[in-house]
């Protein structure tokens, strides 16, 4: 056992774990920023599954559901900052129905135009939105409760019965993210656990080898 241990890295196995929190979370957002990216134009015509990469000018997008807000608190004194909306999920033109769509805070006044002009086209007949949300995202399955905020709202605002719902499954999110430093994350996780590999693979073979030859040069018994 003493020599089994002496033979493994710490180092090695240090970069690998590391390299893998790293990777673990980033992996299949940089498989899906490398599939060629689906229109908002197609996902109003075609709707979306899950796993698909979503890039582009969003055309049409309908009221909020929800909002995350965030805050942070002092844990001595328990004094907390005051909240502050973090992203808000609005309701978005798919297929047959509807998805749901995050936006973060830098792009509300955006998100927010292209509302009101596409109520304005929808009910003034006010022409085509022409307001600028460019997102680039996944397609991924709402967790439950942000689904059934947005299932109440289909409910109650757009006309679904509860049949409608149990019908439609799991609602969908379209979810912007930041492919170009989750691929970074990727490759760094990817290239620590390489490196690991190699630093377990060289103190492997160097401590063998030097037991071996520990080995080698040991007396022999005396049999005089």
């Amino acid at each position: 056992m003493g020599n089994l241990m002496a033979k493994i890295s710490r180092v090695g196995l240090i970069l690998i774990l590391i390299g893998g929190l790293m990777l673990w979370p980033s992996l299949q957002d940089t498989i899906t920023s490398f599939q060629a990216p689906k229109s908002f134009e197609d996902v109003l015509e075609e709707g979306a599954v899950p796993g698909e990469h979503v890039s582009g000018r969003v055309p049409y997008l309908l009221d909020t559901f929800a909002s995350m807000e965030t805050w942070t608190e002092n844990s001595r004194t328990h004094a907390t900052t005051s909240k502050r909306t973090s992203f808000r999920y609005y309701v978005l033109p798919g297929g047959e129905g509807y998805l749901g769509l995050s936006v973060a805070s830098h792009s509300f006044s955006s998100a927010n135009s292209l509302v009101e002009q596409t109520y304005a086209c929808l009910l003034e007949d006010g022409g085509e939105p022409t307001a600028e949300l460019i997102v680039d995202a996944r397609v991924v399955e709402m967790e439950e409760e942000l689904a059934q905020l947005f299932r109440e709202d289909l409910q109650d605002y757009y006309g679904y019965t509860d049949q409608d719902l149990e019908a439609m499954g799991t609602p969908l999110l379209v979810e912007p993210r930041a492919f170009g430093t989750i691929r970074a994350f990727c490759g760094v996780g990817t290239a620590l656990i390489l490196a690991g590999a190699a630093a377990l693979v060289i103190r492997w073979v160097r401590v063998s080898a030097r037991i071996r030859r520990a080995r080698e040069e040991a007396p022999g018994p005396d049999l005089d």
